[in-house]
């Protein structure tokens, strides 16, 4: 049995991380075990290290290894697994900090995915390029999509509507130079919404390419204005605050919805404040529930 090691965290807000022998994970019977050949690090790694914070209303329990995106090689497949195969290359989104179960992270040489949350990666694609995509658009996906977020159509995607219900709505993306920002905009664009977003002047390019209609400058000091008032004769489907500052961002997303037509919530990758954003604008921290199998493994 291969060795095994991991970046551990071992108690609360510590640094550095300690690297350190791990435990050789076994599949169950809907899981895979892979071998992690590269990972990307996102905002989450940090904040949880920095902060502590609850997930998904639970404690973390310590020590445990963090890590979310991850690419790498399938070494063995449980007794139930029937899509993947030893030897297929994949990425995934592991959440063994929010499961308490340290043998599903990234952080580590081998870690246990299950089937579900697992992605083939094509031919002509490297490991490095792939593993920036799992945690960002399961993110985007859910936050978008879910029933219980923003619940926007996905009958233009699926191919059900030939005139998609989407038509004349617009999405408000806070942040669309994000690795979830830019996720957001490609598939709300493919479901038919026009995307409004926020990014730096240099990013403005970028955000247009991949399907925003508009692009403001989140450093100008009247943007609030500027989106209110190309928003004017439009309606909003919501907003998507993918960087989810609680004295920035997200107010002024809510102050935004509170002035235009249409839903009037935000949808952040981090919790929310609880006070000080604008009357009747409600806000819901992203979780990536209600996200089935099928969705899943067409991630890509």
């Amino acid at each position: 049995m291969p060795a095994n090691s991991a970046a551990w965290i071992t108690t609360p807000k510590s640094s550095p991380l300690e690297v350190r022998e791990a435990p050789y994970p076994s599949p169950g019977a809907n899981d895979v075990v892979v071998r992690i050949a590269a990972v990307a690090i996102n905002p989450l790694e940090y904040k949880i290290q920095d902060n502590n914070p609850p997930i998904g209303g639970k404690a973390i329990e310590y020590p445990t290894i963090l890590g979310a995106d991850l690419a790498g090689t399938v070494v063995s497949v449980g007794s139930a697994v029937t899509t993947r195969k030893v030897g297929e290359r994949i990425i995934a989104n592991a959440n063994g900090a929010q499961t308490g179960r340290p043998a599903m992270s990234a952080f580590q040489r081998f870690a246990q995915i299950p089937e579900s949350a697992t992605t083939p990666v094509p031919d002509d694609m490297s490991l490095e390029a792939a593993v920036v995509l799992p945690l960002a658009c399961d993110t985007a996906m859910a936050g978008l999509f879910v029933q219980d977020q923003l619940g926007l159509s996905t009958a233009k995607l699926e191919g059900t509507e030939s005139a998609s219900s989407a038509q004349g709505s617009v999405l408000l993306v806070w942040g669309g130079s994000s690795s979830v920002g830019c996720c957001a905009i490609q598939m709300a664009h493919a479901a038919g919404y026009e995307v409004y977003t926020t990014a730096s002047k240099r990013n403005h390019a970028l955000c247009s390419s991949l399907g925003a209609s508009k692009v403001f400058d989140h450093a100008e000091s009247k943007v609030e204005e500027m989106i209110v008032t190309a928003l004017e004769k439009k309606t909003v489907v919501g907003a998507l605050d993918c960087i989810a500052d609680g004295e920035t961002t997200v107010p002024a997303c809510a102050r935004i919805l509170a002035r235009s037509n249409g839903l009037k919530k935000v949808v952040t990758v981090m919790a929310p404040p609880k006070t000080g954003l604008a009357d009747g604008v409600k806000t819901q921290r992203c979780e990536q529930t209600g996200l089935s199998s099928n969705s899943r493994g067409k991630r890509c």
